[in-house]
């Protein structure tokens, strides 16, 4: 007790005695570091705090995270590579808002009762360099103001509210965080998120889920790996029904990021703060930090910041038990601790920040091969780089053709079938099983065979199966083949207009007109060559039905048709029907004169053929079968090579010499080689920001140098 009235003597005795300036820390913080100590790990962050003659404090520290916040700005690398936000969690009442306030050194914030915060406050706070008298050089700006300086905090203030209440209304709560940013030389570099208070009971105007609400709100935010938690909890309550400590130990159950902040040390009366302190209530792996804030009171009576520091520092240099924990109390060393953890994540930061901004540079690099470079143009002259140009097209065309996939291409996807290889494709998997799986019988029934031979024999009686009736038959199913092979050429069409569309290289991406005139003339060329090669595919199925030559070595024949037919022939046959038996009955009206009756429009062989027909047919089905076979795999193998030589190999040797003979034209120069606007723009943009990151790059070596926390 004769501590704590000693703090508050303390408090009231600072009023008018102190002069403003900077409160420095109590430890005695060596300015020499070691390479040892700037790649502690994380484990070792606790030990490094307690022995302050340990922690890292480089020449300027401050200079490092503007440098490193500078190269990810100018890099405009993803917010996870930022620094790294400090998210400010606790419940209602726990000193949440005197705590923030205090790391800032400016009364900014709203208060009341209730819920105050409604929406998360993201603070990032800028370091300036003095330049003028008290509050002259140091101000505030919202990003939903941004060309308005707030030099009045009380307008900081208001405004907060005045944003909060335009999107919650009264008694709502909203994600949709408010982006505030001071400027001041008071602070240094850090990003603070002041979350809503955690609160286990609604007011009478709130809905009853909003406990959930916020609960859910908050944990979105601490969640995140690159955010240090800043748990508040009241020291003169039971750390066990600290709803920051349980909901900090849910998102980082290790507790390698959580820093625990006991308020009101002052009010600890019954003396369990030490044992809190220590960790020996509730451990966590980065301690705790006492500190003893302005109160309501003394904010009313009109004690100042710094008035406020020299008080708390007071109270804890006379507290009898916290002599030896002089570094873990007080408001300095909270900021002295948050600037220890995030200069160790930026250095563990600092490998991946490196490879990424590598991977940026690279990336403009290419963009830029893409956009195309105007200094090969100006050395070169229109003609020549024209020239220059239609052969990278023509040598990507046949490039795609051969096999050599990726060459001077705007884009190759990996694990895909391009090219020549696709017409492989089209010949040997589409067409070649089109015609294999094509039954030599489709459209053609047993009765159309018995009809066909019966045809052939004329008046007469057959002896022997009708050759006419087979090349009838055969030629009528060659005729049948034209439409796939017919087929085959369109589909190596289409793919030959593909390549020519796939063919440009990332320099013609500059000029439309060009592009669109270089894929004009590659889609003529290629459709001259559509109709010879079509023409010629239709006359080999002209040729194979024009001439049926039965002494092809692989055919069959009668005397092997015949074999074959004796080894299947069952061993009862269907019985004979003949005509006779099937006829109607004659007319014995007119008395002895016989009446034939009259010849029906459509003369059909009878349903069950005679056993000589059965055989018959077989016996033709298995000439037919035989020699269409053949003229498959003749087809199969002829195709393919039409189509090379009178379309592919056509193209490819004609489309260069075609290209020039329609671009290459003086009076063209202006039209093919113009750039859009936009693109200029593009180019130039992209060129200054690849400026920046070799600028940031050259920094960032720096930093890694002075960090010793990055090789090379």
């Amino acid at each position: 007790m004769d501590v704590l009235k000693s703090f508050h003597e303390s408090l009231l005795a600072a009023k008018g005695k102190l002069h403003g300036g900077n409160m420095q820390p109590t430890a005695d913080v060596s300015t020499q570091e070691t390479s040892e100590q700037m790649t502690a790990a994380a484990s070792d962050v606790l030990p490094a705090l307690e022995r302050t003659e340990e922690l890292p404090s480089m020449k300027d520290p401050l200079a490092v995270l503007n440098a490193i916040h500078q190269v990810i700005i100018s890099a405009g690398l993803t917010s996870d590579l930022s620094l790294p936000m400090i998210t400010v969690m606790g419940s209602q009442s726990v000193g949440k808002t005197s705590v923030l306030e205090s790391l800032v050194g400016r009364d900014f914030l709203p208060r009341g009762t209730g819920i105050v915060t409604r929406r998360p406050l993201v603070l990032q706070l800028r370091q300036l360099r003095s330049t003028g008298g008290e509050g002259q050089d140091e101000w505030a700006e919202f990003e939903h103001k941004p060309k308005v300086r707030f030099r009045g905090f009380d307008d900081v203030r208001k405004e907060i509210e005045s944003e909060t209440i335009r999107l919650c209304g009264n008694n709502r709560v909203s994600d949709d965080p408010i982006l505030l940013r001071i400027f001041s030389p008071k602070v240094m570099d850090l990003t603070l998120v002041d979350l809503p208070g955690l609160t286990k009971v609604p007011t009478a105007d709130q809905p009853k889920d909003i406990p959930q609400k916020i609960r859910d709100l908050v944990k979105k935010y601490v969640e995140k790996p690159s955010s240090i938690i800043l748990a508040i909890s009241a020291a003169n309550s039971d750390l066990a029904t600290s709803d920051a400590l349980a909901l900090a130990r849910e998102v980082d159950p290790q507790g390698l990021r959580t820093v625990g902040v006991l308020t009101k040390f002052d009010l600890d009366d019954a003396g369990n703060a030490i044992s809190a302190l220590l960790g020996d209530v509730y451990p966590l792996r980065l301690g705790y930090t006492a500190v003893v804030c302005r109160s309501e009171a003394a904010s009313q009576a009109g004690v100042t910041f710094e008035e406020a520091l020299k008080a708390e520092r007071d109270f804890f240099a006379r507290h009898p038990k916290l002599q030896p924990l002089q570094s873990q109390c007080g408001i300095p060393n909270l900021a002295q601790r948050l600037q220890f953890l995030l200069l160790n994540h930026i250095r563990q930061a600092l490998p991946t920040l490196r490879s990424n901004m590598q991977r940026l540079a690279d990336n403009c690099r290419e963009e830029l091969t893409a956009l195309g470079d105007e200094s090969l143009e100006k050395q070169m002259g229109q003609g020549p780089f024209l020239l220059h140009l239609i052969s990278s097209y023509v040598r990507n065309f046949t490039d795609l053709l051969e096999g050599r996939v990726g060459h001077r291409l705007q884009e190759v996807p990996p694990a895909k079938v391009m090219g020549g290889a696709r017409i492989h494709h089209i010949f040997h998997r589409i067409f070649a099983q089109a015609v294999l799986d094509f039954d030599a019988f489709t459209g053609l029934s047993d009765m159309d065979i018995r009809v066909a031979m019966r045809n052939a024999a004329g008046p007469k009686p057959k002896l022997f199966v009708p050759e006419m009736a087979f090349e009838r038959m055969v030629k009528r199913q060659i005729q049948k083949l034209e439409e796939p092979a017919l087929q085959c050429v369109s589909m190596v069409f289409e793919e030959l207009k593909l390549l020519a569309s796939q063919s440009e290289c990332p320099e013609m991406r500059r000029f439309v007109g060009l592009r669109e005139k270089m894929l004009e003339v590659a889609h003529a060329v290629i459709r001259r060559s559509l109709q010879p090669a079509s023409n010629m595919v239709s006359n080999l199925i002209r040729i194979e039905r024009e001439y049926i030559n039965t002494d092809h070595p692989d055919f069959i024949g009668g005397l092997g048709a015949m074999s074959c037919v004796q080894e299947a022939r069952p061993e009862s046959s269907p019985k004979a029907t003949s005509a006779s038996t099937a006829s109607t009955s004659l007319s014995n009206e007119a008395g002895d004169v016989i009446q034939l009756p009259p010849v029906p429009l459509v003369v059909m062989p009878a349903e069950a053929p005679s056993e000589r027909e059965h055989m018959d047919t077989k016996l033709l089905k298995s000439l037919l079968l035989s020699y269409f076979t053949i003229v498959k795999r003749k087809l199969i193998d002829s195709v393919p090579k039409t189509i090379m030589h009178f379309m592919v190999n056509r193209v490819q040797e004609s489309l260069h010499a075609e290209c020039i003979a329609a671009l290459y034209q003086t009076d063209l120069f202006g039209e093919l080689l113009a750039e859009p606007e936009e693109l200029r723009v593009k180019r130039r943009s992209c060129e200054a920001k690849l400026a920046e990151v070799r600028k940031a790059q050259e920094l960032l070596v720096h930093i890694c140098d002075a960090a010793a926390g990055c090789a090379g």
